[in-house]
């Protein structure tokens, strides 16, 4: 007890100023970074005047938020056209096809570009501009967690200045696509498992019974918050589950080792009798139900709700899927269920079958060297035209990671394995753990599709670009479970710049 009165002793005066100057740069510092990161991403944001790689889909579905709470169909061939001449020209609704549109992601990536185009109108910046603030806002988040992780300003500053300067997340940033919105929730939900490691730490080591058989009950009110934010990012993509997975078992892991640390006897029985089940409602249950309220605008389609808020009365894809196929099991009022579930089943076929070659494509092994940087947009530039001085010139936006920054961060990890397991530091297992959890989940995909040849797509609707044929209770048509090969007897479907990741 003398001890820890002695460490919560105010400050003298004389401290008390340079607290408050440590205090104030430990704030300031990731703003002014995050301030940096503003300009990068927002300088001529709304240059090029089209749609980039798949702007196609994210900006089209976007306006379709907006007017019609869903994905509407479009008249579109394989190159986007008619439909993206109209948007890019300010006309969207003369390209518009009938009917809800099938989606291969989840809604709320797209629902956030929408607010961007609520505000700012449906032009390039208008489309493009909540992406740009989700990049800053992930710079942000980058500095003051590794601030936290670190208790250092200037490394927490100079995470988040290498994140403003990679290539990657620059083009990520300034193009309407949905890869920055799920980063942006991962580093949300990992930030709040930080605080809530920090929270129940200091919890625990204030309460006189932690020596006790597996310790006290402790609430986690910022594992809630990090349920929330997992929910989000699995509402962008799906991919967000790998990564909630992880987390989710290395803050069980946390708890474990912050009960032995307080001196609990068998401190792991009080991880599975009193951290267990509140950890799955808190993030499973609690990221479950963002998820299907994300879908809000696909259960109101095809109701007076629709009609209310939207004017509009169109059907999202599949919505009434149950409604043609009644069970003898569930209850009617489970049928707006029912159709997503079967949504999901459909779009899941479709993801697990996409193995067609692309010649835009990576694959896993090549990204943490920048293997095949995809270009995403090229156009010819005349002489004299934006700075070209000879006969003829050629712009173009490539994803390409900054070289400096992604060779040395793979010597960066190793060293955070080594630190990870040989100095058994926690701060490197969550990064490499992180890491890996986003990365090693394609390899088996990329795998089983280099094994199928030659590489093809055999689901319906094989390509967005296509999709606009499919009406909305179409099914995917029988295939086996000998997806490759099966795939690999179709005829070649025709290229596309979709993937599922």
């Amino acid at each position: 007890m003398t001890a820890s009165a002695a460490v919560e002793e105010p400050a003298s005066a004389i401290d008390a100023p340079a607290g408050r100057r440590a205090s104030l740069w430990g704030r300031g510092g990731p703003v002014l970074v995050a301030a940096f990161a503003g300009f990068l991403v927002f300088h001529r944001l709304g240059t090029p005047h089209a749609l980039v790689w798949d702007e196609t889909y994210y900006a089209k579905d976007a306006w379709a938020f907006l007017h019609y709470g869903v994905e509407h169909n479009w008249r579109v061939g394989t190159n986007g056209e008619p439909a993206n001449l109209y948007f890019i020209a300010g006309h969207p609704v003369a390209g518009l096809a009938g009917g809800g549109e099938w989606a291969a992601h989840p809604p709320l990536g797209k629902w956030l570009i929408a607010a961007g185009m609520a505000v700012f109108g449906s032009g390039p910046f208008g489309f493009r501009c909540a992406a740009g603030a989700a990049g800053v806002l992930a710079v942000l988040l980058l500095a003051r967690i590794a601030r936290r992780l670190t208790g250092s300003t200037v490394l927490g500053c100079a995470a988040g200045l290498l994140l403003a300067l990679d290539g990657s997340w620059l083009v990520s940033s300034r193009a309407s696509m949905l890869d920055i919105f799920l980063l942006v929730w991962v580093l949300a939900g990992f930030g709040c498992l930080v605080a809530d490691r920090d929270r129940t730490r200091d919890a625990l080591s204030a309460r006189p019974d932690s020596g006790r058989l597996g310790g006290p009950f402790v609430w986690h009110g910022w594992r809630l918050a990090a349920g929330v934010c997992f929910g989000l990012a699995c509402a962008t993509k799906w991919s967000g589950v790998y990564v909630l997975v992880f987390f989710w078992v290395l803050a069980l892991i946390w708890d474990g080792n912050a009960r032995k640390d307080a001196g609990a006897v068998r401190p792991w029985r009080g991880v599975f009798k009193l951290d267990l089940l509140p950890s799955v409602i808190q993030v499973w249950v609690v990221a479950g139900v963002v998820y299907l309220a994300s879908w809000w605008g696909w259960f109101a389609s095809g109701t007076p709700l629709q009609k209310a808020l939207f004017g509009q009365n169109v059907p999202g894809f599949q919505r009434r899927w149950a409604e043609a196929h009644p069970s003898g099991l569930w209850p009617s009022f489970l049928d707006p269920l029912r159709s997503l579930w079967h949504y999901h089943a459909m779009t899941l076929d479709f993801h697990s079958g996409v193995t067609q070659a692309n010649p835009a494509q990576s694959w896993p092994w090549q990204w943490p060297v920048l293997g095949h940087p995809a270009v995403m947009w090229r156009t010819s530039v005349p002489q004299g035209r934006d700075g070209c001085g000879a006969a003829k010139c050629v712009s173009e936006i490539s994803h390409l990671g900054t070289p400096a920054i992604w060779w040395f961060s793979v010597v960066a990890l190793l060293g955070m394995v080594v630190c990870a397991f040989a100095a058994r530091d926690w701060r490197a297992a969550a990064v490499v753990g992180g890491y890996l959890a986003s990365w090693l989940p394609w390899f088996p995909a990329a795998l089983a599709a280099g094994r199928c040849t030659p590489p093809t797509r055999c689901r319906c609707c094989p390509s967005r670009s296509s999709r606009s044929s499919c009406s909305s209770t179409a099914s995917p048509p029988p295939t086996g479970t000998g997806r490759c090969r099966a795939c690999c007897s179709a005829p070649p479907a025709p290229p596309t710049s979709r993937s599922s990741r």
